[in-house]
């Protein structure tokens, strides 16, 4: 999987594209914590990486890499679902259910947020 490639389509609003990334590392297998960090990511796609690679290695019951731990939040509230905001109540529900590997990152998105069947 290409990280870049998920972290910008997240930073873009365009869920569709951030959705097939996850299918097809659902797809391939991937093993979550051989998963390497791209050097080129600026803070907030640092901090939108590892909260996602996080939370995907967590559902598929995988250990997530070990430069996770390395990320910390981003400065200003960030929000990847678009228009979650204009929503008062999924907001404030995706405020205090959303996944814990982003809200620790102070990334909000609600708790279903790019699940995949």
């Amino acid at each position: 999987m290409d990280i870049r490639e998920l972290v910008q389509a997240l930073l873009s609003g365009d869920l569709l594209t951030a959705r097939q990334c996850v299918a097809d590392a659902q797809r391939s297998h991937l093993q979550w914590e051989t998963l390497t960090m791209p050097t080129d990511l600026s803070e907030q796609e640092r901090a939108v990486a590892a909260g996602v690679v996080e939370l995907l290695a967590s559902r598929a019951g995988a250990s997530p890499p070990a430069w996770k731990a390395t990320i910390g939040p981003v400065r200003e509230l960030l929000v990847l679902d678009p228009g979650l905001e204009k929503m008062p109540r999924s907001f404030a529900r995706a405020k205090t259910s959303g996944p814990d590997a982003l809200l620790r990152r102070n990334i909000v998105a609600l708790p279903d947020f790019l699940d995949v069947a």
